[in-house]
């Protein structure tokens, strides 16, 4: 039994469907009345009166072909509204459109959600990466160029605090998950002003990320660009760590971030 099951408010029918709908995936797109039954500890008549409630208000569609069902553009729609109505990407957008022109790699708009890191906007280029990051992907921070980014500017006890929340899994066989080895880094990346991942959530690329203000000087969001490093120049890192850094500074200033605020995250930590 877990905790929704004790929770005499929650109802049942409602939590179900809900379950069945966070059973499709990346690796599960597509799925059977009888895996669902299964996969739910359901009769299957059960499972077959959710989905079909589920189906008739577009959640989930059937595939004519092998009867299976996938998500319904229902949650497209859904997620839109949602989407719109985060501002801050609303105001990053111009900026995400210039520094994936500049680049001409994949740029990426990521906020902090509890202790993962949320993609709520990419841009592609015609360039494959083949990575497979997408709006509404959930990541590890500790793991990440924009979670790093994030954390490298919040105070010492609250990125701390994150990291000791979660598990610290390795991703690859890159991937730092030493506490105190994070927290040095953090404190470079923050003296730097961007982060760098390499190979540390995925093998085969490099990420650099700068952190996104808002008005109270509090890290709310981080961009960045991923390149693979088949197709990247070593020594212009820095060039486009600067360059990311200043389109970070740039959407800050839209959200009410000025340089004269910059103090207040370190006054903050002295604080606390």
């Amino acid at each position: 039994m877990n905790e929704t099951d004790k929770d005499p408010r929650i109802i049942s029918s409602l939590q179900r469907a809900l379950d069945i709908l966070s059973l499709f995936g990346p690796q599960t797109p597509e799925l059977g009345i009888t895996d669902i039954a299964k996969a739910l500890n359901l009769h299957k008549s059960t499972a077959s009166g959710l989905v079909y409630t589920l189906e008739r208000n577009g959640y989930i569609a059937q595939n004519p072909e092998n009867r299976r069902y996938h998500l319904g553009l229902q949650l497209v729609e859904r997620a839109g509204v949602l989407l719109d109505q985060i501002e801050i990407r609303k105001i990053a957008m111009p900026e995400l459109e210039y520094l994936r022109d500049w680049s001409s790699e994949s740029v990426n708009l990521a906020i902090l959600e509890e202790n993962q890191i949320i993609y709520i906007e990419r841009l592609l280029t015609d360039k494959s990466l083949g990575f497979r990051n997408h709006i509404g992907k959930r990541a590890w921070p500790h793991s990440t160029a924009l979670g790093k980014a994030i954390l490298s500017h919040l105070p010492s006890q609250q990125a701390m605090s994150v990291l000791q929340s979660y598990p610290l899994e390795s991703m690859t066989p890159n991937t730092i998950t030493d506490i105190n080895q994070l927290m040095r880094q953090f404190e470079e990346f923050r003296h730097q002003g961007y982060s760098i991942e390499r190979e540390e959530n995925e093998i085969g690329g490099l990420c650099i990320s700068a952190p996104i203000h808002n008005y109270a000087a509090q890290p709310v969001a981080a961009v960045s660009v991923s390149f693979p490093l088949s197709r990247l120049d070593e020594s212009m890192i820095s060039t486009y760590g600067t360059k990311i850094q200043d389109v970070a500074q740039r959407i800050s200033e839209k959200l009410g971030y000025y340089l004269e605020a910059r103090s207040l995250p370190m006054a903050a930590e002295a604080q606390g």
